[in-house]
């Protein structure tokens, strides 16, 4: 019998080995899949971001026009599929993790340096009646808070509706807990108190936003 017990508690302990072998081998893959994640939008960073510096110089002093929007279409998309890697790197890595709220913070000054190409564009390239060729634009200013995070996650599923009802529509996300003077300068200017909040073309600042039409209605 004692050797029984002997053997069993042996099973137990390789058995209990084995599991952990096999939960430290997950944590290091799912780990390096996302350090692979963190080192992809970095590089998509620095590609993106010198596309649009670049096309802000070809027509700042280069006198390109800036009309063409072949490059705006294309950088807009790389734009938001760099903010779809970022939301993924939150979940792997936690909201608070160091190298994620350092790109966040270059994310915001690349979303800042595409928004101001943006307003040019409309400015520009679109007839004060051609509001359908206007492309508008919304300020998502959210928290991930424990107090606010249902509400912020609730206007973010509205605004990801909204965006897939209306094509010349662009939204830019800014963390109001990120350590950034950016990100507070655009809170004064625009008098965002509390979150979420979302401001719509530079106009009209709604706090929590209701639903779809809420919004829709002051879209061009």
């Amino acid at each position: 019998m004692e050797k029984r017990k002997y053997e069993s508690k042996n099973r137990y302990l390789v058995s209990l080995l084995i599991a952990t072998l096999v939960f430290l081998l997950i944590f290091a893959i799912s780990y390096s899949i996302s350090y692979l994640e963190l080192q992809r939008v970095s590089n998509l960073q620095v590609g993106v971001g010198y596309d649009i510096f670049q096309d802000k110089l070809d027509y700042s002093l280069f006198n390109a026009s800036i009309c063409n929007d072949n490059s705006l279409n294309k950088v807009s998309k790389d734009l938001g599929f760099q903010g779809r890697i970022i939301d993924d790197l939150e979940r792997r890595l936690g909201k608070q993790n160091e190298n994620v709220l350092l790109r966040k913070q270059f994310y915001s000054l690349i979303e800042l340096e595409h928004f101001e190409f943006v307003r040019d564009f409309n400015k520009n390239c679109v007839k004060p009646w051609e509001t359908e060729e206007r492309i508008n634009t919304i300020f998502f200013f959210y928290s991930n808070n424990e107090s606010y995070l249902k509400d912020s996650e609730e206007a973010g599923r509205i605004l990801e509706s909204v965006v897939n009802r209306n094509e010349n529509l662009l939204v830019y996300s800014f963390d109001v807990d990120l350590s950034s003077n950016l990100v507070d300068k655009l809170e004064r200017k625009y008098g965002v108190t509390e979150s979420p909040t979302v401001v719509i073309n530079e106009k009209t600042k709604l706090k929590l936003p209701a639903n779809i039409l809420e919004i829709e209605k002051y879209l061009f």
